[in-house]
């Protein structure tokens, strides 16, 4: 017992005597082991980090190439269907194929090669072919012969094998483009049995393939390469590291992955492969350096156990300072004030993001109102017009705080974006969901109702994903289809549903803030209650204004005393169309034919007589109209079908409303995006200066479908 007590005593004297040495090896071990957490957490971020940017990558040079490849597909296809209308003549197809090549700079050459005798007096082998020489000179020449027997090639026995168009695998074409090419061919078939009769073609050389394969600069030692399905090389440099990667991918059928490798020259790799797409069958490969990836890493962790040797000096130090608790508090007051002023700001710029929350025009009265249940919410709802219908939204963000609202200010941005050139909501959803799927590693998703509301007829196409079902005001709620809500799985298809909203309805929409709200009893506020308020609305006839500040009165009334436990937000709209009482209705009947635009002018002409319309207006408007008859023209029939397109004039003397009716197949031109007039003449895409010009020179455009019909309004106010 005497030796315990003696040996205590020693302990606890020692124990005094070097607590300061104590506590700093203790500190030491702990900042050795934060170190050791912090290093192996960062190699894990960085590998995590690199393997998305990585597949990122990939994939949109994938899209990249399968763009560029579709371009050669959509032409060399358009090829075929033009060569199986008229193989009559085969002296035209030379010049087609040179013409082909001029406006389609993506292509080496192209051409026809026709089943062996199919033109007697041709020769057994009549390949017309033309190519472009590195010059840039284009080149027609008849290619087939005994010494050139494309029917032994393998774009056209296995086209004509399988019947089905095909990317061959890369060749030295010595004949024609005389350089290394891979090919994508196409079945002609014949008008009269369906026989293949041809088989189209177009070469493209592998250096436009490496030009594509140059999408991110990577690490410096990152390498990659384009194989074919039977794993040639089509882009890349050709080493010992290559042909060790491919004899790994090739046991592995699933076309992507990613393993890491041992070289015996670059040391460790990473290797991430992934498929092209399409019909082609091609692999994209990456290849990165371990040590270039974590080398930094590494060299960051020596870096910090020299500091920890240092530290320790200041940690003696630091234990010294017993009196940090008043310097501590105020740092966390400060982070407080800190915290709650970038809420504030965040909250000033959210609300910001929102439409204004009252609009009332001829057709349409709207109003809107978001109350966060903290200082920035997840909830969300818009509205804008464009050619004449009215896009709105509103929806829920899942959890709360600041993640909510980054999520609920993409969502904002995506709405906007998709429905700025598509009017049809479950396209729009579609979209949504598709963006908000990618990178969603919080799996966070959003609830959606979106709505198009036609303002000349009152037609609402509507779309659900989740979200709670509009009540009409007096009427009962709208039948939704069940849909999940964006952001949950990609691939989901959605549904459009349509109603007719009559004269004076009133659409009201919500989040579960108002049905879900809990007084001191934690009961639910319920839709009953919410029906009951809007029956007294209708009751009353209230506007959009009313019926909100009656429902939020409702709603404070009942929760009382208790906290907000959700965002609460509300739209309400009011169906309020225009009546466009005609004092000048004239109409023209026109065949489908630019030719008859000159009984088009002279109708024009008349109606802007009749109404005293000034010179410099008359002529934007007969400008407009004809543009809108002619793109109709154009696009509402097909060649060599004869069609007629209606031309209604009306006005009430203060606007003028010309309606274009035609019984073509369906055409909306307003979905058409418009032309970008800062690029080029050569840079921009063909198409859409005529629409523009029409939204320009108009009030407003508007399209719809009905009874099989396209009908087209213009609205211009010429008082």
């Amino acid at each position: 017992m005497k030796e315990d007590s003696l040996w205590h005593r020693i302990v606890e004297q020692v124990f005094k005597k070097n607590l300061s040495l104590t506590l700093i090896i203790i500190a030491a071990l702990l900042l050795e082991l934060t170190t050791a957490v912090m290093y192996y957490s960062a190699q894990d971020i960085i590998y995590a980090t690199k393997t998305r940017l990585v597949k990122q990558e990939m994939n949109s040079a994938a899209m990249s190439i399968r763009k560029q490849l579709a371009k050669v597909e959509a032409t060399i296809n358009n090829y075929a269907w033009v060569v199986s209308g008229d193989v009559e003549k085969s002296e035209w197809l030379f010049e087609t194929s040179r013409q082909l090549l001029d406006h389609n700079p993506f292509l080496l050459g192209c051409g026809v090669a026709f089943r062996p005798d199919f033109y007697p007096k041709k020769g057994r082998w009549f390949e017309p072919y033309a190519v472009r020489r590195p010059d840039g000179h284009i080149e027609s020449m008849q290619l087939g012969s005994m010494h050139h027997d494309y029917s032994q090639k393998e774009f056209y026995a296995f086209t004509l094998e399988n019947d089905s168009d095909h990317w061959s695998e890369p060749y030295i074409d010595m004949e024609g483009a005389q350089m290394v090419v891979t090919t994508y061919s196409s079945p002609v078939h014949g008008l009269q049995d369906s026989s293949i009769i041809a088989v189209v073609f177009a070469d493209i050389s592998l250096e436009w393939l490496k030009d594509l394969m140059d999408y991110a600069d990577g690490y410096a030692s990152t390498q990659r390469f384009l194989i074919s399905r039977n794993y040639a090389l089509l882009a890349g440099e050709e080493d010992s590291l290559y042909h060790a990667i491919l004899h790994q991918i090739k046991e592995d059928k699933s076309g992507q992955g990613y393993f890491t490798m041992e070289n015996e020259k670059e040391g460790k790799q990473h290797v991430f492969y992934y498929p092209v797409g399409g019909i082609t069958g091609w692999q994209l490969i990456c290849v990165c350096s371990d040590e270039e990836v974590f080398g930094t890493l590494r060299h960051v962790r020596r870096t910090l156990l020299s500091l920890v040797l240092a530290g320790l000096m200041l940690i003696g130090f630091i234990v010294w300072r017993t009196s940090r608790n008043l310097e501590r508090l105020h740092e966390v007051n400060a982070e407080q004030e800190r915290i709650g002023g970038e809420l504030r700001v965040a909250s000033r710029i959210q609300q910001t993001m929102l439409p204004r929350s009252h609009l009332q025009d001829d057709d349409v009265e709207l109003c809107g109102c978001l109350v966060p249940a903290r200082a920035v919410g997840g909830d969300l709802y818009d509205y804008f017009t464009r050619d004449g219908k009215l896009f709105f939204c509103i929806g829920d963000v899942s959890g709360k705080g600041p993640a909510a609202a980054m999520l609920m200010g993409v969502t904002h941005a995506l709405f906007r974006a998709f429905s700025s050139h598509q009017q049809n909501p479950d396209k729009i959803m579609k979209a949504m969901n598709e963006a908000s799927c990618q990178g969603n590693d919080s799996n966070m998703f959003v609830t959606l109702f979106i709505g198009v509301l036609d303002l000349p007829t009152g037609r609402l196409r509507y779309c659900d994903a989740g979200h709670d079902a509009p009540i009409v005001v007096g009427t009962g709620a709208l039948e939704c289809n069940p849909h999940l809500p964006i952001g949950v799985f990609d691939g989901v298809n959605y549904t459009m549903q349509e109603t007719v909203l009559e004269e004076g309805a009133t659409l009201f929409l919500y989040t579960d803030g108002v049905t879900e709200a809990k007084n001191e009893a934690r009961q639910l506020f319920g839709l009953e209650r919410t029906e009951a308020v809007l029956q007294r609305c209708a009751a009353a006839q209230l506007g959009p204004k009313e019926i909100l500040e009656a429902m939020g009165d409702e709603v404070r009334r009942f929760v009382g005393s208790a906290e907000q436990s959700d965002d609460l937000t509300m739209l309400a709209i009011r169906y309020t169309p225009r009546h466009f009482e005609s004092r000048l209705t004239e109409a023209l009947m026109l065949k489908n034919d630019v030719h008859d635009v000159v009984k088009l002018s002279a109708f024009m002409k008349s109606v802007f007589e009749q109404l005293e319309i000034e010179p410099t207006l008359a002529n934007q408007l007969r400008l407009a109209v004809e543009e809108a008859v002619v793109n109709v023209m154009d696009y509402a029939y097909a060649i060599g079908i004869e069609g007629y397109i209606e031309v209604r004039a009306l006005s009430d003397g203060q606007s003028l409303k010309v309606v274009i009716i035609d019984n073509g197949v369906p055409f909306d031109p307003t979905a058409k995006d418009k032309a970008d007039i800062t690029l080029s003449a050569e840079e921009r895409q063909i198409g859409g200066l005529g629409i523009l010009l029409v939204r320009d020179l108009m009030d407003s455009i508007n399209y719809e479908r009905i009874e099989g019909k396209n009908i087209l309004t213009l609205i211009k106010r010429i008082k």
